[in-house]
């Protein structure tokens, strides 16, 4: 039995224990935030790229999305009440000359935010309670202000690998008991580590993606909100096409098999 325990453990895409909820719970996503850190904003943010995957599916109808990072962030450093209030969020862009646009109809509702703490502080003893806290705080004003919230879970580290069951542990805890979509990017981390640990995810300091862990984040945050797979997308950040090919795959599964 001890034996057949740990190849359980050790296996990709195993799952510790299920999860409530299955799929977003907003019928139409038509605009999103990203609430975190700089494991968002690396290589020109997330939220861009997954705006690429859409474009590269035209099954899929392009959305609005904003990202507010602070670097080294955790939770309890975002006051989530004043974003969602703030009307003056996305009243301009910088169009393709250079220039300001202002957007004279600025119509600032959000339909979801998705959020994550700092990397360690899921599993860390002086910050583990305080994640539990604040999901369950931002939660709460997220699902006040009309929106649905949505936690993102953070991969371990490249000389921490093992990270991963704590971080399953913590995350599946929080969005069961917050009755929230999990968005499984970290479990994907660990299963492509696994599978093709040739493809480098991170950077120089082991923590922060490189450019093919920020496209595996996306492509798992696409696959959870819209249940499409990305295999064949020609959105692919400028990636050799055999790695991002890999890397599609290993999200489509990831998601795919952490939901069933």
């Amino acid at each position: 039995m001890k034996k057949l325990l740990a190849i359980i453990l050790l296996s990709p895409f195993a799952i510790s224990e299920n999860i409530n909820i299955k799929a977003p719970q907003t019928e139409h996503l038509d605009s999103l935030m990203f609430v975190g850190n700089s494991f968002f904003y690396y290589n020109n943010s997330l939220h861009n790229h997954l705006r690429k995957i859409i474009s590269g599916d035209k099954s899929v109808s392009t959305i609005n999305t904003r990202s507010i990072t602070i670097n080294g962030s955790s939770l309890s450093w975002h006051s989530v009440d004043a974003y969602l209030d703030n009307k003056n969020i996305g009243s301009f862009r910088i169009d393709s000359t250079n220039d300001n646009k202002y957007i004279e109809s600025n119509d600032t509702s959000i339909d979801a935010v998705i959020f994550m703490d700092c990397s360690l502080c899921p599993i860390h003893p002086q910050t583990k309670d305080n994640f539990h806290k604040y999901v369950a705080k931002h939660s709460k004003t997220i699902r006040a202000k009309g929106a649905e919230p949505m936690l993102f879970m953070s991969w371990p580290y490249k000389n921490k690998k093992e990270m991963v069951y704590e971080l399953r542990e913590e995350f599946i805890k929080a969005a069961n008991a917050n009755n929230i979509l999990l968005i499984p990017a970290g479990e994907a981390f660990h299963n492509l580590n696994t599978t093709y640990p040739e493809i480098n995810l991170y950077t120089s300091d082991k923590r922060h993606p490189s450019k093919e862990g920020t496209y595996l984040a996306a492509a798992v945050v696409f696959v959870t909100l819209f249940k499409k797979q990305t295999e064949g997308n020609k959105a692919i950040m400028g990636l050799d096409p055999d790695v991002a090919l890999k890397i599609q795959r290993i999200a489509d599964k990831t998601v795919s098999e952490f939901f069933n």
